[in-house]
């Protein structure tokens, strides 16, 4: 096995948008771009951005803000906070960003998730933690 080398540059926006949807994807890079100054860390499930979080924490890097969704799956659309899903949900990830520790967390968060009471959930959870969070559904974050 190969040892990863994984840096980051301290002068870049790193932001990271989770979304099971590929033309969510799509929206997002091209309303906000990649740039020399912002690199935005795209990924579609739980599992890779509570990898992500972990590893900017172990590296001691912290996210400048993140977008997260709720249902991760089409058999999970609209599932209720808490609720059974066929795989893990945005929740999680904000389960595991309110475990970090306080320099870890990121200093800003978007919850973009349609499904309104998950997003309001997960605002609740982010902001009980002192995590500033706003809920913006995803068709008026890239309007």
């Amino acid at each position: 096995m190969t040892k990863e080398t994984f840096t980051i540059d301290p002068n870049i926006t790193n932001v990271l948008f989770l979304d099971d949807m590929e033309e969510r994807h799509k929206a997002f890079v091209n309303r906000f771009g990649m740039n020399d100054k912002l690199r935005i860390w795209q990924v579609r499930t739980a599992g890779e951005a509570i990898h992500l979080l972990n590893r900017f924490n172990k590296h001691g890097w912290v996210f400048t803000q993140v977008f997260l969704d709720h249902d991760l799956s089409l058999e999970d659309i609209m599932c209720p906070p808490g609720g059974p899903s066929k795989v893990p949900t945005g929740m999680d990830v904000v389960d595991r960003i309110c475990e970090l520790p306080l320099k870890s967390q990121p200093p800003a968060a978007f919850v973009h998730s349609m499904n309104e009471p998950a997003a309001a959930e997960m605002v609740r959870r982010l902001q009980a933690v002192s995590i500033p969070t706003r809920w913006v559904p995803f068709h008026l974050l890239v309007a």
